[in-house]
């Protein structure tokens, strides 16, 4: 009884709590925006999230393992670019431009793991520091001025909407949301990442092999940033170099809301789904108001000090 006891306290409530916390924000929302909640603009709400959330998926799996990605914006960037000019609107170059993105992410991604790892680099400096060489690498491949657009099928995937419902980004991220909560919860990688937060000497002695596994999670944080930068391709029909401009701080900030310890090793995707909500609903509630942009930075980042402050308050009468 006591066990169950601790776990709705440790694990459950909190949870809940983040969840009403969206809502909340949503209902206020809907009170200045009447419609907000209506299931149209519900759908349109999920695909803005859709974006956010594909690239948290990796934020978070590298938080848990004690680290933090700053490179995964500027990877967004690069993979957007090369894929709006090698589609140049022709939908035949649309899975070829998916393939380059994957392999040069994946690449960002192994050499992340490597320096974190192997060079001792802390992952805020290896990471901030790999991100600012790849916004100059995209930089440089458009000469400053992105070129190409979308295909139809791309524009399709990120627009459309299936059975007149549910749009193509919407439904990878459900897809991509169940895939990495079933690793987190029932595989020994997910046993690996949350043991590897927590000590990682511990855990190579317990014979987790956790260069492999950093390595990894870096690799997939990068891919994902990448294919969420080629799927917004198709969302804006074209690229541009500011692309996800914000999404570094709003990935944390959408991880360490949903309850995930910034120091690693405790956490879970289903907290970072209503932390991405909280993300976009409070940006929304911004361009409601009419805010200026320096105003909507002030005002995001009180939210997000209150929400930290309620969430780990809790924790620490916990």
């Amino acid at each position: 009884m006591n066990a169950k006891r601790s776990l709705m306290t440790k694990k459950i409530l909190p949870l809940i709590l983040v969840y009403a916390v969206m809502m909340g924000l949503a209902i206020i929302a809907n009170i200045l925006n009447p419609g907000f909640l209506g299931l149209s603009h519900i759908w349109t709400v999920l695909r803005q999230m859709s974006f956010l959330g594909i690239l948290c998926i990796g934020q978070t799996m590298v938080i848990l393992t004690g680290g933090i990605d700053l490179s995964l914006e500027y990877t967004l960037v690069l993979c957007n670019v090369i894929s709006a000019q090698i589609i140049s609107g022709a939908n035949e170059n649309t899975w070829t431009a998916l393939g380059i993105s994957i392999l040069v992410s994946a690449f960002i991604g192994l050499f992340n793991g490597v320096g974190v790892y192997f060079l001792k680099i802390p992952a805020m400096i290896m990471t901030l520091a790999t991100g600012s060489a790849v916004y100059g690498i995209a930089y440089i491949y458009c000469d400053g001025a992105p070129k190409g657009k979308s295909s139809e099928i791309l524009t399709f995937i990120a627009n459309g909407r299936i059975g007149g419902l549910i749009n193509g980004a919407t439904l990878i991220w459900i897809l991509l949301s169940i895939a990495v909560i079933v690793v987190l919860r029932y595989t020994i990688l997910g046993r690996a990442i949350y043991a590897i937060g927590v000590n990682r000497e511990s855990a190579a002695y317990s014979g987790i092999n956790v260069p492999g596994v950093l390595i990894g999670i870096y690799i997939i944080a990068s891919v994902l940033a990448g294919i969420s930068g080629y799927i917004l391709l198709g969302y804006t029909g074209t690229s541009y170099l500011s692309t996800g401009e914000g999404y570094n701080m709003d990935s944390i900030a959408a991880v360490v809301v949903g309850g995930t310890s910034i120091l690693g090793g405790s956490g879970s995707y289903v907290g970072t789904i209503a932390g991405v909500g909280i993300m976009i609903i409070i940006n929304s509630l911004m361009t409601v108001l009419n805010m200026a942009e320096s105003g909507k930075q002030m005002v995001q980042g009180l939210i997000i000090i209150v929400l930290l402050v309620i969430v780990y308050g809790r924790k620490q009468k916990e």
